[in-house]
């Protein structure tokens, strides 16, 4: 019987002192608003699958910033992506690692306490007279209740000529409530860089879903992708004539340059339909096309010279 009880009040003593794991849980996505001059929109990182870098199993990461503009002063929205800033990382113990260029730098030490300092990067040539060197720095330690678990959460900032930099709190379920990733910093007074203005938005994998603001992860702008993703444009770049073709009859096609001025329409009522752009001058157009549904997608074209 004392066997019995030894054993049954170890399983208890350890069961005690062990730790939720940190980081995400398998299929993990990240939603980021973005505004900067005369766009906005939102960034969007996600895990996508494995990879090995100096012998480390590392989870690599997408991204992709959607950003909205008006074409002219009177519109349309136009949606453009892009790539974003992301790595690849892994987890050790209580630290979260990202491939820095050529090498493994810390991304987050969430065992660090307030004083604390970690290498958040390191080489490069940053810009803006920042250092090549940049400096993570604890301010404040806490706990977040995530999904029914307490994580650590610190509060981050850097030291000064860092050129990069992670602000803000950083809780060790999915990362910065900031950007996930060291985001470029200057370092010189005298020159104004217009940096996307970055703010968390929601969080997704596995066993949790966290939006605390309510609202949705993306944004349309009242643009239907399911019609974007049925309508296409080619040849793209052209050097004159290109084709639109959408699953539902089209009924007008409005050429606009990217001041928004209305060049010509095309009335149709066909899935099929011909653009003539021959004598325009070189660069970027868009087609606002519209169904016989009235739904709406705007596609951009690239007209290049013969």
């Amino acid at each position: 019987m004392k066997n019995t009880l030894l054993i049954f009040f170890a399983i208890i003593s350890f069961s005690g002192l062990s730790q939720s794991p940190i980081w995400t849980k398998g299929n993990a996505v990240w939603h980021y608003r973005f505004t900067n001059v005369g766009e906005s929109g939102y960034i969007k990182v996600w895990e996508n699958g494995d990879t090995t870098l100096l012998g480390k199993q590392c989870t690599k990461m997408r991204s992709e910033r959607h950003s909205f503009s008006l074409v002219g002063p009177n519109g349309p929205y136009f949606e453009s992506t892009s790539g974003y800033i992301s790595a690849s990382v892994y987890v050790s113990n209580d630290t979260v690692f990202y491939w820095d260029q050529d090498h493994f730098s810390v991304l987050y030490d969430f065992s660090a306490q307030v004083g604390d300092e970690w290498l958040l990067q390191t080489g490069g040539n940053p810009p803006f007279s920042c250092n090549d060197t940049s400096v993570a720095m604890v301010e404040s330690v806490g706990t977040i209740n995530l999904g029914g678990q307490n994580y650590p959460e610190l509060t981050v900032g850097s030291s000064p000529g860092s050129g990069y930099y992670i602000s803000g709190k950083a809780n060790a379920r999915f990362g910065s409530l900031g950007y996930l990733f060291p985001f470029p910093a200057s370092c010189d007074s005298s020159v104004i860089v217009e940096w996307d203005q970055v703010q968390f938005a929601c969080f997704e994998d596995d066993s949790l879903y966290y939006n605390p603001s309510g609202q949705g992860c993306e944004i349309h702008l009242g643009l239907n992708e399911a019609v974007k993703k049925s309508v296409a444009v080619f040849p793209n770049p052209s050097q004159g004539k290109v084709e639109v073709l959408s699953e539902v009859p089209l009924k007008r096609i409005n050429v606009l340059n990217i001041l928004g001025t209305l060049i010509k329409q095309v009335n149709t009522d066909l899935t099929l339909t011909e653009v003539d752009l021959s004598g325009l001058p070189q660069g970027t157009y868009y087609l606002d096309i519209e169904n016989r549904n009235g739904e709406k997608a705007v596609k951009s074209v690239q007209v290049s010279g013969r």
